[in-house]
């Protein structure tokens, strides 16, 4: 059962700086990658306002989302539970009526929570905010602005900020100051011109999700002073081959910072792992509240408050964080991953079926046409054609040395060497399958038929 904090226990346990339990910022962006970022080592990109706010805050350089895609990321996100256990499992559904969601936890807490642009995703009753307003876009940079101008209420507030930038679509022709033929593309990538194109053109985005960063974090700060617990992250990685619907760690693992005045050290970093179900009892607590019991049963969430780590008593949370994909549509291909400190064990559940999503196989996708020539370039190019195979047809597992290999290149699943930590991975794996009463579902049937690539 949930146990609130008296409200005398709740005003001796925040900061003397405030004068009552502190205003909170959440903010998050849509499909944003750790590459997305200039503050973690992308000198190509330009994030000011995000880069401005790492200098000041803790860098927590290791969170991962529980699953690519945005509904359940941001279900998970919301109730500290992970996608099979609490029905928003693959893309476009939602989190079940009967699990309980931050919105109830804080408001219980004598909070008003306020969710302006993308949060949850879905309905727009599913979390019941005390004010939801879904439109957010540099058309509409002041909203933050007009809703805090005029806002009346005494109670503290979570603000959640939903900014949908840099989900795609993106702009196009993208903006003339990245110079496509000298961008630095992934090593998961072929190089065309296309390609180029279709990366400055997220690069563009990007900018345009800085831009509403910059517009948000001023508002804060004239209505509701410095004292505010600002955090910043993203529900998974970008719309690129590699990123979203997969799950490596440019698709889980997102930027995220966090400023708690007087707690958190200005420009620090913690390797910590994190998972996204680890939000709710946070904030929770930092609230003032006490959190859920974590486990399997009734009642319990998956997630486990990190303010031990922000307060800097602890330099650990957990020893493994989970991901998985059960989406549907074009992107059906059932996928479990486990990461700890060093490796990323990926399980293929249904190997014998091809991986697709909307890039490769849908014209009307904006990323089609660099899919379409990359699939020219196999025609005469040996690396194309098997790279592009090798995107399609994937074995049932796969294990990657953070520690050498950090963009996951070179899958050890097969090496002798590593055959320990195989085993030992594919047990913890099943362990949290059995645990979670995770189905192993596939919602839909992946593409049978693919772009042709050669004889």
């Amino acid at each position: 059962m949930t146990r609130i904090l008296s409200l005398a226990l709740l005003f001796a346990l925040v900061s003397a700086v405030s004068a009552g339990p502190p205003n909170i910022l959440f903010i998050i962006s849509d499909d944003l990658g750790t590459n997305g970022v200039g503050y973690l080592g992308n000198p190509e990109v330009r994030t000011p306002a995000v880069d401005a706010l790492a200098a000041r805050s803790l860098s927590l350089e290791r969170m991962y989302v529980a699953s690519p895609s945005c509904a359940p990321s941001r279900g998970a996100m919301l109730s500290g539970i992970m996608p099979a256990r609490n029905g928003a499992e693959p893309n476009h559904t939602y989190v079940r009526d009967d699990v309980r969601q931050l919105p109830s936890y804080m408001r219980e807490l004598g909070y008003e929570i306020v969710a302006i642009g993308k949060i949850q995703h879905g309905r727009a009753s599913g979390a019941n905010f005390d004010h939801e307003d879904r439109a957010i876009s540099v058309e509409s940079i002041g909203k933050v602005e007009d809703f805090l101008a005029a806002r009346e209420s005494t109670k503290p507030l979570l603000l959640m900020v939903g900014i949908r930038d840099p989900h795609t679509p993106w702009p196009t022709p993208a903006f003339e100051h990245y110079d496509q033929p000298e961008l630095t593309l992934p090593p998961r990538f072929i190089d065309t011109p296309e390609s180029r194109a279709r990366f400055a053109s997220y690069y563009s985005d990007v900018e345009m999700m800085d831009d509403q960063v910059a517009a948000t974090l001023a508002a804060v700060e004239k209505h509701l002073g410095p004292d505010t617990i600002i955090f910043f992250t993203s529900d998974h990685g970008a719309q690129l081959p590699f990123g979203k619907w997969n799950n490596y760690e440019s698709s889980l693992r997102v930027p995220t910072l966090a400023y708690v005045p007087g707690v958190t050290e200005a420009g620090t970093k913690s390797d910590a792992l994190i998972s996204f179900v680890d939000w709710v009892p946070t904030l929770i607590e930092l609230a003032g509240g006490e959190a859920p019991e974590s486990g399997y049963g009734d009642g319990q969430i998956d997630g486990r408050s990190f303010v031990d780590l922000l307060h800097g008593k602890t330099d650990h949370h957990r020893d493994y964080v989970f991901g998985t994909n059960s989406s549907a549509a074009h992107h059906t291909y059932p996928l479990r991953s486990v990461v700890n400190k060093r490796y990323r064990y990926v399980r293929n559940v249904y190997p014998e079926l091809n991986f697709t999503v909307q890039s490769d196989h849908n014209p009307a996708a904006g990323g089609h046409p660099m899919w379409r020539s990359w699939v020219a370039l196999a025609q005469t190019d040996d690396a194309a054609r098997n790279f592009i195979l090798n995107y399609h047809q994937r074995p049932a597992e796969e294990l990657y040395d953070l520690y050498t290999d950090p963009t996951e290149q070179n899958n050890l699943a097969g090496d002798p060497a590593h055959a320990q930590t195989l085993r030992k991975l594919r047990a913890v794996t099943d362990g949290w399958v059995r645990q979670s009463g995770d189905q192993l579902l596939m919602y839909g049937r992946p593409m049978d038929v693919l772009l042709p690539v050669g004889d």
